[in-house]
């Protein structure tokens, strides 16, 4: 008879949630760092490379969202290792499974995010101006620019995180895999 007492449901959850957040913090780290590197030398936001229209509305392609997408594919990458194996803990993740991961994070990488970043650099830009601003109080040695494209990145990621999760959890990582 052991004295073991079984993990409740709910600290496991717990548990798994903050596991994803390290995860996440992790991929963000990666993600800003590749962003920031592409946009301040090959990829500039100012670096116009095409259009693209949606639903009947023309987009403007920049350098900033060319180097989302590819940070945003370098972090997708990690995420997959370290949520398959830290997160999630599955033993096994089969085709399918490996699919659905790769298919519904590009969906956030490759839709969402730039719509998102779309959105926040040059639709609604009140938080990216409330940062600029916080940031000339403070006296912070950070370009308009760089405050612009950090704070967009960091709202697009915790919408998309969120989304993740989810379909993480219920679609790609369930319990088949463990």
């Amino acid at each position: 008879m052991s004295n073991k007492t079984p993990q409740k449901p709910k600290h496991n959850e717990a548990m798994q949630v903050g596991r994803f957040g390290l995860v996440g913090i992790l991929n963000t780290v990666v993600d800003f760092v590749v962003l920031n590197i592409l946009a301040a030398t090959v990829l500039p936001k100012s670096l116009v490379l095409g259009s693209v229209t949606i639903f009947g509305t023309n987009y403007t392609v920049t350098g900033l969202i060319v180097a989302g997408l590819i940070s945003g594919t370098i972090a997708m990458i990690n995420s997959f290792i370290f949520n398959m194996r830290f997160t999630f803990r599955a033993r096994k993740v089969d085709a399918l499974h490996a699919t659905y991961f790769f298919v519904l994070t590009m969906i956030g990488v490759y839709v969402f995010r730039p719509i998102l970043l779309k959105f926040f650099t040059d639709v609604w830009t009140w938080p990216v101006l409330t940062a600029d601003h916080i940031s000339t109080f403070l006296h912070l040695p950070l370009s308009q620019l760089f405050v612009e494209r950090n704070v967009a990145l960091a709202v697009t990621i915790l919408l998309v995180l969120v989304y993740n999760y989810l379909v993480y959890k219920y679609i790609v990582f369930t319990k088949d895999n463990k």
